[in-house]
């Protein structure tokens, strides 16, 4: 017995009263002057026969496919989960699904993640960590390929034609010190991981710029490098046992500090574990912010004061970004910077 044979876009056609092309016109976004009872029609069409595109038909007459790649260290960090999940949503009110992608920030694993999805036919890539290789990158603009950071290339990247949506770090860091100085605090560290990208490096220079408004000179920062056991945060994933070690690190300081600005929220939460295992109290022996917000922040003892990234809205903005550059390949690059939020919680307190 021969199979029954699929929904066809000339069922679709027929049935709506329209011709091919019509319904070929709805389907990839062309419809122009197409009147509303038109699109009403099609659109009802495919519903009631149960019609789905090919894919795998578009994507040959094409050359690319309704698919984007994202880039992320690596999910274990709670940030990059949240983030990988705002992203998707967006995507899908374009049309779009994600492809996830761990790069471990491993230079050869990111390009080799980068040409595959490339030959695949997509031809929108996001990043949640500097991209490494520029010249690649570039060749690859040059061939219509839209990518969109959510950290920066650097001061000086060599490269045009690519969009940043983030927060604005500087200013996170700052309204860190500033309501830290506020709540009394004077001796305050901050702690990061290496390497010191430039997304690190821009919170660093937030920290720094504050401290010295408040007079309080550069401030004192804490690095793995700084923490004589087996800190192996150069691994996203390992941040959490970073901050573990680096408690007792800071407890050994003197004088020692009454104050921790912690890199990221996942790092401060293992910090919060490095003290609450050594008897220290938070937030009466020291305090405690972290950045990004994600949800084990709320859910932390005690729960963490930190900066909030608004997810949706920088994911929505990034899609919205790769939509524009896909239209116009040749528009110059741009910025855009969100405005971040301090959310106050149980960590700090004044001394």
């Amino acid at each position: 017995m021969r199979e029954p044979r699929g929904v066809t876009i000339q069922d679709v056609a027929k049935a709506a009263g329209v011709s091919s092309t019509s319904v070929s016109n709805y389907l990839n976004d062309r419809m122009g002057e197409m009147r509303l009872e038109t699109r009403e029609r099609i659109a009802r069409a495919i519903r009631d026969l149960g019609y789905t595109p090919n894919s795998a038909a578009r994507q040959l007459k094409t050359g690319h496919a309704p698919m984007l790649g994202l880039l992320v260290p690596t999910v274990v960090n709670p940030y990059y989960g949240e983030l990988a999940v705002a992203v998707d949503a967006a995507a899908q009110k374009k049309g779009f699904r994600v492809i996830l992608c761990n790069t471990q920030r491993d230079p050869d694993r990111e390009m080799a993640f980068v040409r595959e999805l490339v030959s695949y036919g997509v031809r929108g890539i996001l990043a949640a960590s500097v991209l490494q290789n520029v010249s690649a990158m570039s060749a690859l603009i040059r061939r219509g390929v839209a990518f969109v950071l959510f950290e920066t290339l650097g001061p000086d990247p060599g490269v045009d034609r690519v969009d940043i949506v983030s927060i604005n770090h500087v200013l996170a860091a700052e309204r860190v010190v500033d309501c830290l100085v506020t709540q009394g605090h004077k001796s305050i560290v901050f702690v990061t991981a290496t390497p010191l990208t430039p997304h690190r490096l821009t919170r660093l220079r937030g920290f720094r710029n504050a401290m010295q408004r408040n007079g309080l000179g550069d401030g004192v920062v804490v690095t793995d490098e700084d923490v004589p056991v087996q800190a192996t945060s150069h691994n996203d994933a390992d941040l959490a046992q970073f901050g573990h070690l680096a408690a007792a690190h800071v407890m050994s300081m003197q004088p020692r500090p009454t104050a921790i600005f912690a890199m990221n929220d996942f790092l401060a939460i293992g910090m919060l574990s490095g003290f609450h295992k050594l008897g220290v109290k938070v937030p009466g022996d020291i305090s405690i912010v972290g950045v990004d917000d994600i949800q084990l922040a709320s859910f932390t003892s005690p729960s963490l004061t930190t900066v909030r990234q608004p997810f949706s809205q920088i994911a929505e903005s990034a899609i919205d970004s790769i939509c524009a550059r896909l239209a116009n390949p040749a528009r110059a690059g741009s910025a855009t910077y969100l405005e971040p939020m301090l959310v106050m919680r149980a960590s700090t307190a004044p001394i």
